[in-house]
């Protein structure tokens, strides 16, 4: 009977999103970032190979009724499985469709918020959806149709996994950060990293093996998407990283490719030696307190996540979204004023900065980014802080 009652309550909620995004028009621009997985998936349904660049472009034409070199398409950037998981949306009208990925995204911010504040009270995890739904990033990835929903739920998903030993579904949030991999895999890899020298205890063991059977499934599904995914990947993302749009970065929000601005330079290529040297002192930081930062699952992630954001040069203002990790993860150690007066300065920086500057103001991300990994990395270097217990219960 509760089964039945559980999956009676399941189909409810699966009807009324659906019901919601077929009946209710709200205005939703389905022709920005959304149409780039709608638009794979539609070739998947009609044959056409998830990584076929040319037989995109063929489809789109004859759907918009024009010729192939009226198109622009940028290759498809994505691992195979996350189109897999979006295919059902294909079958849809476009419109439609991008309405339901709106409500996805929604329910992956609102899931993502509830794990990241486990242990707070009911009423604190309620009051921070609405906070959360107001960080501007989230805003703007939610109006474009954006893919970083999944790798903000994946790292909340790891931590909640983390602090509860819980191998099924940390396996299932690793599958999830790679669906954006230059944000998303580096956290893999340090996780990965931490459970490797532990693999004699029950969960890092069991968490490890769980992992490598999900990424062996993973790696067979892509083959339904296109026969040889492997190297047609590797050369769709060479082709997207040569186009003109990319290279330029005219939109890119890093701190990279503001530091060669400073002195003049331009081009995503410019940026690469000074991600490199970030790169680089970053994993010195990261080794030389690694074990401190291990204080608690959250902590570490929260720290990987500024950093990330620090040391990357291709992002965009939507990819910002992930700060919201280490925002939760300071709200929850919060005490005095002092402590919520930083965090608040970090979270309302953006606005701030799009206030007064437009698109141009996207400075203030970088601050707001370096103010919470400041925030993060006191505790660290204080004197006397040293071994931890291996996970934060």
């Amino acid at each position: 009977m509760k089964s039945l009652l559980r999956w009676t309550v399941v189909a409810a909620i699966v009807g009324l999103i659906l019901g919601v995004a077929v009946l209710v028009p709200f205005p939703i621009r389905p022709y920005l970032d959304f149409q780039v997985i709608y638009h794979a998936d539609l070739g998947l349904l009609r044959g056409i190979p998830l990584y076929d660049h040319t037989g995109q472009v063929g489809l789109i034409a004859e759907l918009a009724g024009v010729s192939p070199e009226q198109v622009f398409l940028l290759p498809f950037p994505y691992p195979p499985w996350y189109a897999l998981l979006a295919l059902p949306l294909a079958s849809l009208p476009i419109a439609v469709a991008a309405r339901l990925w709106l409500e996805l995204n929604l329910a992956m911010l609102v899931l993502s918020v509830w794990l990241m504040t486990d242990g707070w009270t009911p009423r604190q995890r309620l009051a921070a959806i609405p906070i959360a739904l107001s960080f501007t990033p989230v805003l703007g990835g939610l109006l474009v149709g954006q893919y970083g929903f999944p790798v903000l739920l994946g790292l909340s998903l790891s931590i909640y996994a983390l602090r509860r030993e819980r191998p099924l579904l940390l396996a299932g949030a690793l599958a999830l950060l790679t669906f954006k991999p230059h944000l998303g895999l580096p956290v893999v890899a340090a996780i990965l990293l931490y459970l490797w020298p532990l693999r004699a205890q029950a969960f890092p063991r069991r968490a490890l093996a769980r992992t490598g059977w999900l990424a062996l499934v993973l790696f067979g599904l892509g083959f339904l998407a296109d026969s040889a995914w492997p190297v047609n990947y590797f050369l769709s993302l060479a082709g997207y990283g040569e186009n003109t749009g990319v290279l330029s970065c005219g939109l890119c929000a890093s701190l990279p490719m503001a530091m060669i601005g400073w002195v003049g330079g331009t081009g995503l290529r410019s940026s690469l030696w000074v991600a490199g040297i970030l790169a680089v002192a970053g994993l010195g930081l990261l080794t030389w307190k690694w074990r401190v930062l291990w204080s608690a699952p959250g902590r570490l992630l929260s720290v990987l996540v500024c950093t990330i954001l620090l040391v990357s040069p291709y992002l965009l203002n939507y990819d910002y979204l992930l700060l919201l990790v280490p925002v939760a993860f300071l709200a929850g150690r919060a005490r005095t004023w002092r402590d919520w007066s930083w965090i608040a300065l970090a979270f309302s920086l953006p606005w701030l900065g799009l206030g007064l500057f437009g698109r141009a103001g996207n400075i203030a991300l970088l601050l707001a980014t370096v103010l919470l990994a400041g925030a993060l990395w006191l505790p660290a270097v204080e004197p006397g802080a040293g071994p931890v217990p291996v996970l934060d219960r």
